[in-house]
């Protein structure tokens, strides 16, 4: 009887449609917790198809999903949309269409995208952080943080994205730009809304010691973003001013070597003491730099520059009268606004004394160093303190704590901590955003809107011309109720008129508690506390390092505030975090004469590789003429080095795009397309297809083995049941202890090239071709359930479980051993398994193998060490 052929399409449609129509993918929220496992992908931006890297991603996690389905336990596996941001707005702007309208049809159609790769999600908990319900429940939680008092409104200078024309958070300005669009960052003073993520600095800070299951990369990441200091403040008089500069440091065993002070050209008491003679030149000063980002100012590479004030202050250890500069490097928000300055002992305190001509006093030297030896660098490390009173001699590092105490014993400063860590600044001047639910009396100020009057909808009747923010332009939102009368605040004297708040909320306000929502995701509330601590914490979290101090920072703040409002008692959000490689390629490109590169596809280049597989040379398909080799980085449309993976799956199905993603390393790691792995991946599947159905014929009406190996007598026959332990074994201990599916892969290619030698009991073979399907069901599910089916089940794969092993049965009754002669390898023996170590000599000995490797020679030794190698010493 002739066998189907492998038609992936057929195959992978039939199997989605079933699992639709089954629902076998919902899980109810009645099950004990610890038979439940909850896994979550960091959800999509709807940007209307899918990339590689959402393929690696969503591939990962559904394979994790499925193979902790087949061990028997109830698994969260949601789906959803952080819709709302700029793109849509600048769709709007280029293409004319409304942002709603292009990013529904963009959801509509990436859904479609996710069900045709299989991935197993439970749809009825699905939305989009830009749904009415999702958005008003989440102003809902904004008005409950007002009453916690975790969100307020200050003027603040900000960061000012001149592409976007609005705010950016501080970690969203990378290198002074934006982190979206590259366009410049400049400082400039809005009043904003802000979250109080500091008043959780200390509990975000400990907890990291306690992710455990967190790679430590983040953790350290988060430590340093949150960047707690222990130090001193210290307060210096200005001479001439009833007024004193307080800094704060975390070197106060340099005090006694300040030349002079450095504050922000914004800081509140430039105006006060700064003389009628420099006057100017500071106000010019503070207008060069307005135009300057924060990374302009205080990067690395940034100029050191600085203006006199023509006033002083005093360094109240010694008494020494210091100049005072406003510096372009100190920033108001950041710290005091103000730094006492050490050139001696600081390195940008040196760059700027020495362009300045301002005094260098040493008052911590090397070991053996002289205390009066001219300076080319700072010294900034450990050593012996110099010019410093009563401190002379004493070791720098630990006269530390010694000197605060001295210092707060003279009244002249305190011990202090102080935090890198600033408060969450969540105003956006755009349209397509949650709005903010606050008004504007005319007497009241900013309000937050009452509970009956949620949600906050955004008109649709908007333009869009690139320029500002489209609510603040429109004719009547910001001005009228919802049932279109004027909108009113409520004031202790009856009621008068109000404005809406224009601006909306960053968009990482919905990716901060979007995990809690998958657990209740029907429900009126915002969120049911019993159902949010049934799934939470989140036991596998699968998204990129990139979101170290950004989404999973603000989530786990968000975690620990719905806490302390009552929403749940889960702290820490997320128990597991694994943090996806990307998906790279090699660059190929010309350089044209303009200076610019043009790229190519991957395959559109014909490329030549050395032994190790590396390219080292490329040719255009189109010419054959020789293009660049770039090195490999990120795919990306700017590249032009993409990989559409709707392409692969129409060509060769669903199943060889994720068994291609998953094959090749580990999934932390880093994955270099290549286009042949692709082809490569469909022969595989195509050869189990046809392997398995060949095999099955010869084992049709033959239930699968349950015996012991050592029941067996045929050779061939233990080798395979010894293999199919090992497969589950080793695929086991891979995926829970990293998820390695490229291990588990490599384990079943084992396992099915063992299928070509034959076997004499049928029922061994009928169980390796069910161990084999069985393992390989997660990464490649489609292909694997039909399989299944022709093997003669009807119920799905899943419920079949995992196939066991049994370590007694992967010991071999003889195993190989090197034999080395006067210390050279000479040849192996097989020994049996099992004896000990005067059995295996006396064995040795008598053996012919042996005797033949020793030839005419005289025997006059044997080693040898159990398991690992025969020494025989010869003469």
């Amino acid at each position: 009887m002739s066998q189907p052929t492998y038609q992936p399409h057929t195959i992978e449609t039939t199997w989605q449609q079933r699992w639709e129509a089954e629902q076998i993918f919902e899980v109810r929220d009645d099950l004990p917790r610890d038979e439940c496992y909850y896994v979550l992908e960091m959800f999509p931006y709807p940007s209307g198809k899918l990339h590689m890297g959402h393929v690696r991603n969503y591939s990962i996690g559904d394979a994790v999903a499925r193979y902790k389905r087949q061990r028997g336990l109830h698994v969260l596996h949601p789906m959803g949309w952080d819709s709302f941001g700029l793109p849509a707005e600048q769709a709007a702007i280029d293409r004319g269409l409304h942002p709603k309208s292009w990013t529904y049809d963009n959801i509509a159609n990436m859904r479609g995208q996710l069900k045709r790769m299989g991935f197993s999600y439970a749809w009825s908990r699905e939305f989009a952080t830009s749904d009415d319900s999702y958005a008003a429940k989440e102003q809902q939680l904004i008005l409950d943080f007002v009453e916690q008092g975790l969100v307020y409104r200050k003027s603040a200078t900000v960061n000012w994205s001149t592409g976007l024309n609005t705010v950016l958070a501080n970690e969203q300005v990378i290198d002074g730009k934006c982190w979206r669009t590259g366009a410049p960052v400049i400082q400039k003073e809005l009043p904003q809304w802000f979250f109080r993520i500091t008043a959780y600095a200390d509990e975000l800070l400990n907890g990291t010691h306690d992710l455990t299951g967190w790679p430590e990369a983040v953790r350290i990441m988060q430590r340093n973003w949150i960047g707690k200091s222990e130090g001193a403040e210290i307060s210096f008089a200005v001479t001439g001013y009833d007024v004193s500069i307080d800094i704060f440091t975390t070197r106060p065993d340099t005090v006694f070597g300040v030349t002079f002070m450095s504050v922000a050209p914004e800081h509140a008491l430039v105006d006060q003491i700064v003389s009628t003679e420099q006057r100017a030149a500071v106000e010019a000063f503070r207008a060069e730099l307005a135009g300057q980002s924060e990374e302009d100012r205080t990067g690395e590479n940034a100029p050191k520059k600085g203006v006199f004030t023509g006033a002083y202050a005093v360094n109240p250890v010694n008494g020494d009268e210091v100049p005072v500069y406003v510096a372009n490097f100190v920033l108001a928000d950041y710290g005091t606004g103000a730094v006492m300055a050490v050139p001696a002992h600081d390195t940008r305190d040196f760059a700027f004394a020495t362009a300045y001509d301002i005094p260098i006093r040493t008052v911590i030297v090397p070991d053996g160093a002289q205390a009066d030896a001219e300076l080319s660098e700072a010294f900034t490390g450990v050593g012996t303190m110099v010019a410093s009173g009563a401190f002379n001699g004493q070791r720098s590092d630990a006269a530390k704590s010694a000197i605060i105490d001295w210092l707060a014993e003279q009244g002249f400063g305190r011990r202090q901590e102080t935090w890198r860590l600033r408060d969450w600044l969540v105003s956006r001047q755009r349209y397509w955003g949650n709005p903010i639910p606050y008004v504007y009396g005319e007497t009241m100020g900013a309000v937050p809107v009452r509970p009956q009057d949620l949600p906050v909808a955004l008109p649709e009747d908007v333009t869009f011309d690139g320029v500002g923010n489209p609510l603040e332009k429109h004719a009547t939102w910001a001005t009228a109720a919802a049932d279109g009368s004027a909108l009113q605040v409520q004031t202790v004297n009856g009621r008068e008129a109000a404005r809406r708040e224009t601006d909306t909320m960053d968009t990482f306000v919905q990716s901060s508690w979007y995990f809690a929502r998958y657990c209740c995701a029907q429900a009126d509330a915002p969120l049911v506390k019993e159902q949010v601590d049934h799934w939470l914490p989140v036991d596998l979290y699968v998204g990129g390092i990139e979101h170290a101090c950004l989404h999973l920072l603000y989530a786990r703040f968000f975690q620990k505030a719905l806490c302390d409002v009552g929403y749940s008692t889960v702290r820490e959000p997320f128990k597991r975090l694994l943090t996806q490689g990307m998906v790279v390629a090699g660059t190929f490109y010309r350089a044209k004469a303009d200076g610019t590169k043009q790229y190519f596809n991957p395959d559109e280049v014909d490329v030549v590789t050395d032994d190790k597989g590396q390219v080292t040379a490329a040719t255009l398909k189109a010419d054959g003429q020789a293009v660049t080799v770039g090195r490999i980085e990120k795919m990306s449309k700017s590249k032009n080095n993409g990989v559409d993976p709707q392409a692969i799956i129409d060509e060769y199905g669903a199943d060889t795009a994720r068994l291609m993603i998953l094959s090749d390393v580990p999934p932390e790691k880093d994955l270099v397309w290549d286009d042949a792995g692709v082809a490569g991946a469909f022969r595989f599947l195509r050869r189990l297809w046809n392997g398995v159905l060949e095999a099955q014929e010869r084992c049709a009406d033959v239930a699968p083995y349950t015996g012991k190996l050592a029941e067996l007598s045929g050779d061939a026959d233990k080798a395979l049941l010894r293999q199919c332990h090992a497969t589950v074994k080793r695929a086991t201990s891979a995926l829970e202890n990293d998820f390695g599916f490229n291990v588990a892969i490599a384990e079943c290619r084992t396992l099915f090239n063992q299928l070509a030698t034959p076997v004499e009991n049928p029922a061994v073979l009928r169980y390796a071709l069910e161990v084999l399907v069985r393992v390989l069901a997660p990464i490649t599910p489609h292909i694997c359930s039909e399989l299944w089916t022709l093997l003669g089940y009807e119920g799905q794969i899943e419920a079949a479980g995992w196939p066991s092993f049994d370590d007694a049965e992967l010991v071999e009754d003889e195993v190989e051993y090197p034999v080395q002669v006067n210390g050279k390898v000479r040849g192996k023996v097989r020994l049996p398994n099992g004896l000990d170590k005067p059995a295996l000599e006396a064995l040795v000995a008598e053996s012919a193998e042996i005797a033949e490797i020793v030839g005419d020679k005289s025997l006059r030794k044997v080693i040898v060490v159990p398991g690992r190698i025969v020494n025989l010493v010869i003469g």
